[in-house]
């Protein structure tokens, strides 16, 4: 039915474009139902909170479940599902009150055993949840995911009455709070789970909800679904919106059309579309805690191995073309890996990433990336070098490609290949040591701690497919993870070291920080974008009457 009235949508527009009409007919039935019509640049992968890895997944699944914990308006994590916490002295034991008379979508009683089967089955092995790093502060975390400790139950959470839940951790987690907004630490209907089995999450009825909507239209591979008023939520009265249909559009041009001629109320604006809407009212410029880079895959391409042509791929690169010229409107050059504006180092009370920049290591310099690519191929016995650069099909993504391919083929000696595929292939292949040699990746922020870049690229890290080691990199991390919990200055000091080793090592390239130029409707009220974490909340968007 959704694909037809997408179809139906289009060429309504074609006709309009070719025509000159207004459509006034189509907007007045459109206004009048109210129904909020989103874009997203991809589809739902899988509505499994143990499973979720992308942005788009985890937009989809905050709006049909919530945490513990759920960040307001302002980004400030709120008590949700929970209606209390009380945290001991030591920070080792997070005991919450859950609200009462918690109902999930299909009436089943929402309690605290909900929340300790959710991350039982998340830390288990036999779930190969990605995401199961995440729970490594928690008692036993780590034992039972590396299958040492066969026994869920010795996880560090219980159920100590329907409505109490208790956590125990092995360490203080300073930004254990921000974690519980997170689609893996939402609870799950273990009855509801092992009805429909392996199943669960593929489908909208394979799903149920604990949050503000229920997924209907959604068939697992669904270029479009709709978010329904879920009337067993605990906050339902604050949800306004009856319906939210989300379509998926990866050409923006179709999108803008459609935003233009007043069929949706969202659109994300290329570079060309930003210099023509930046004066418009209903145009805005939207943070993001993300950055953009390139991932070498030393396992495949044994030449990346080396620190010189590491560091010349790196300088061969000029980021304030690639972000004025290419991404206009949608990114800054990026001088260090974890984004700006992300979090204030409290040593300083200034911004992190800006005073953790190791000075020159993130930097364009053709001479001396000539210099050091020439020098690099010499200590490695090669003359030259082929590798594929692995990319998204969205025209953001090829752009950007085909601008590095330009910069990097000067390098004497380097030819680079460009292969674009869907951002949910491009995922996949990265967490196989052979599945990329070259791939630009980008990083949004769970959470706003410098933690959540930098344990992508500890040497035992899952999301390390690149297999870049340095061991005073894990070192910096493993003294602010297990030593300096409580003690905000010094963590943040091992943090402003393990930036620097992972610049001046190239452990990654960074490009650019990603923000998001779009035009998003006048009517449309209370949507909440968040710079890290779950970056799009619908939980109190609606449209407002005209």
């Amino acid at each position: 039915m959704l694909k037809k009235y997408w179809k139906k949508i289009l060429v309504m527009l074609v006709v309009a474009l070719t025509l000159g009409s207004s459509l006034s007919t189509g907007v007045t039935a459109y206004e009048a139902d109210r129904t909020i019509r989103w874009i997203e640049a991809g589809p739902i992968s899988t509505m499994d909170p143990s499973r979720i890895t992308t942005v788009i997944d985890s937009n989809a699944a905050a709006a049909i479940g919530d945490g513990l914990f759920r960040a307001d308006a302002k980004h400030r994590q709120q008590p949700a599902l929970a209606e209390s916490v009380q945290k001991s002295a030591d920070g080792l034991v997070y005991t919450f009150k859950l609200r009462p008379n918690l109902k999930w979508s299909n009436k089943d009683d929402l309690t605290a055993q909900d929340f300790v089967y959710g991350w039982q089955r998340t830390v288990d092995p036999k779930t190969a949840a990605e995401y199961a790093e995440l729970f490594s502060g928690i008692k036993n975390a780590k034992a039972i995911s590396s299958g040492e400790e066969k026994d869920l139950t010795k996880l560090g959470v219980r159920a100590l009455a329907p409505d109490v839940l208790q956590v125990t951790l092995v360490r203080p987690v300073p930004y254990f709070i921000e974690l519980l907004s997170m689609p893996p630490f939402y609870p799950q209907n273990e009855k509801f789970i092992k009805r429909v089995g392996k199943k669960y999450g593929s489908e909208d009825k394979y799903t149920v909800s604990s949050g503000p909507y229920i997924l209907k239209h959604w068939s697992g591979s669904s270029d479009s679904y709709d978010l329904v008023r879920n009337k067993h939520y605990y906050d339902h009265k604050v949800v306004k919106a009856k319906r939210i249909n989300v379509q998926v559009l990866k050409d923006v041009n179709t999108s803008y059309k459609l935003y233009l001629s007043n069929m949706i109320d969202y659109t994300p604006l290329s570079p060309q579309q930003v210099t023509a809407s930046n004066k418009r009212r209903d145009f805005h410029q939207v943070p993001s805690g993300t950055t953009a880079y390139i991932e070498l895959n030393e396992r495949k391409v044994p030449a990346f191995k080396n620190v010189s042509i590491r560091r010349a791929l790196s300088y061969a690169i000029d980021r304030e073309i690639l972000t004025s010229k290419i991404l206009t409107g949608s990114a800054a050059p990026a001088k260090t890996f974890v984004p700006v504006n992300l979090v204030k180092d409290p040593n300083t009370n200034r911004d992190f990433a800006a005073g953790a920049a190791a000075k020159g290591a993130i930097n364009y310099d053709l001479k001396k990336a000539k210099r050091l690519f020439t020098q690099g191929l010499k200590e490695v016995g090669q003359e030259k070098l082929r590798v594929e650069l692995l990319t998204d099909d969205t025209d953001a993504a090829k752009r950007t490609a085909q601008f590095l391919q330009s910069q990097l083929e000067v390098l004497p000696g380097l030819t680079v290949d460009i292969k674009t595929i869907p951002a949910k292939q491009r995922i996949a292949l990265t967490r196989k040591p052979d599945g990329f040699e070259m791939v630009i990746s980008l990083w949004a922020a769970d959470y706003a701690d410098p933690s959540t870049f930098y344990d992508l690229y500890r040497s035992d890290a899952v999301f390390n497919g690149g297999g870049w080691s340095n061991k005073a990199f894990d070192a910096a991390n493993e003294r602010a993870a297990q030593v300096n919990g409580n003690n905000p200055k010094k963590r943040f000091s091992d943090f402003a070291e393990a930036e620097k080793i992972i610049e001046q090592d190239m452990g990654v390239i960074p490009l650019y920080y990603r923000s998001s130029a779009v035009l998003l409707r006048k009517s449309v009220k209370d949507m909440i974008i968040h710079p890290a974490g779950i970056v799009n909340d619908w939980k109190q968007i609606h449209k407002q009457r005209k």
